[in-house]
């Protein structure tokens, strides 16, 4: 894959992420608001749903987070290769 796609790829994963974190926190406040006829709340139903949508996005995340160093260490990889062993890097100091 290029780098343009994975880059997409990863921009795209965090506005998904994003989403679906303000889902959890309006599903979250809908709990807390709304109870069964008999007044007990429905918070384990949806507490055991919202336990199994946390954890796969922890895993999301730490894919993310994975994918995101994988990315940059290619970037430096390639940045690295394109200098030559006799160059020096370019510091603003060396500039003047």
């Amino acid at each position: 894959m290029s780098e343009a796609v994975v880059s997409a790829l990863i921009a795209a994963a965090a506005s998904v992420t994003g989403s679906i974190l303000a889902f959890i926190v309006g599903m979250r406040s809908l709990r807390r608001s709304v109870s069964s006829s008999d007044g007990v709340p429905i918070g384990k139903f949806v507490e055991t749903r919202l336990g199994g949508v946390e954890r796969r996005l922890e895993r999301i995340e730490e894919s993310l987070s994975e994918v995101r160093e994988h990315l940059a260490y290619q970037q430096g990889r390639t940045a690295s290769s394109l200098r030559s062993p006799g160059d020096t890097p370019r510091t603003p100091e060396s500039e003047r």
